[in-house]
């Protein structure tokens, strides 16, 4: 694990840390040195340098792939950081939160992915600077952590169409494109889709579907709202259901969802249930492709439920 400590280059001494919490002195900075269309190391190297002079030491520790991100979470932890602080995009964030989970250990997200959901979800600037000040200024959030099976998650599992896109996304195309190149596979995937027969049980109700997402957050795909009315602190989960099997119904459902204003629940196109324990089944001959926080890790029959952890969050004040 390639981890050495950065020693301060330039930057304006900050605002003292807000009297909400402890203050904060030192750190590990987790972060995924590709994302985001660009090489990540050298805003890294400055970040640290900037926030040594304001008083605050962290690690720099690249991620190397993978579920590393956790791994170095856990390697830190017997250490009592004061945050850790994570750039990278949803994947690596979720990453990290699993690590941290029911720790209180403060965790500072530095948006540095494709769509950034949790920064939009917490109003945490976009910003991989600005997101820094927080470490100075920020209040605490506590976010509920949920549970795919045993996979823990922040903001969503999808059972179908979503989940192949992220089970056949070309990382290379991902980095070189970003938005666009993940529009290419979700193209090439929903054109092949064939409708699976999904059983959605929700707090004992059965429910049928083609397309279901558990969602935690309001937002999806970026700013995109699904489901208008869910929380991070919440046990509960809001289950979008799409049960129609044709193409052009599920084309006019990510358009209203792109339109915005709950189009594409008023217009009857899909509905949300909500519920704090959700059981996916396919009634297909083979399982269906279910994503967490936008990896695609496991398949059907997949369990979604809250549990007593959460991890806390610097969002602005």
């Amino acid at each position: 694990m390639n981890i050495r400590l950065k020693l301060p280059t330039t930057g304006e001494h900050p605002r003292p840390p807000i009297p909400a919490r402890p203050p904060i002195r030192k750190g590990v900075l987790i972060y995924n040195p590709t994302a985001g269309q660009r090489d990540r190391r050298p805003q890294m190297d400055a970040l640290i340098g900037r926030m040594r002079t304001g008083g605050i030491t962290l690690v720099n520790a690249p991620t190397m792939g993978p579920g590393h991100a956790t791994a170095i979470v856990r390697a830190f932890l017997p250490l009592k950081p004061d945050v850790v602080a994570v750039c990278g995009g949803d994947g690596t964030v979720s990453e990290v939160a699993r690590g941290l989970s029911g720790s209180g250990i403060p965790l500072a997200v530095l948006p540095g992915g494709t769509s950034n959901v949790l920064a939009r979800e917490l109003g945490i600037p976009l910003d991989p600077e600005r997101a820094g000040e927080l470490l100075w200024n920020g209040r605490l959030r506590s976010v509920r952590v949920l549970l795919a099976n045993d996979r823990p998650f922040l903001l969503w599992a999808g059972a179908g169409l979503d989940a192949r896109v992220m089970g056949h996304m070309s990382l290379a195309l991902k980095r070189r494109l970003g938005r666009s190149g993940i529009f290419v596979t979700a193209a090439s995937e929903f054109l092949r889709y064939e409708f699976p027969r999904l059983a959605v049980r929700i707090d004992g109700a059965d429910h049928e579907a083609t397309f279901a997402v558990v969602c935690h957050a309001r937002h999806y795909g970026g700013d995109w709202v699904i489901t208008p009315e869910a929380s991070l602190d919440s046990d509960e989960m809001d289950v979008l259901l799409f049960a129609r099997r044709n193409h052009w119904d599920l084309f006019r459902l990510f358009l209203a969802i792109k339109r915005g204003r709950g189009s594409h629940l008023a217009s009857g196109l899909a509905r949300v249930v909500r519920g704090r324990r959700v059981e996916i089944r396919s009634r297909e001959t083979y399982p269906v492709e279910v994503h967490a926080d936008g990896d695609c890790v496991l398949e059907t029959p997949v369990t979604c439920r809250a549990t007593p952890d959460t991890v806390e969050v610097l969002v602005p004040a």
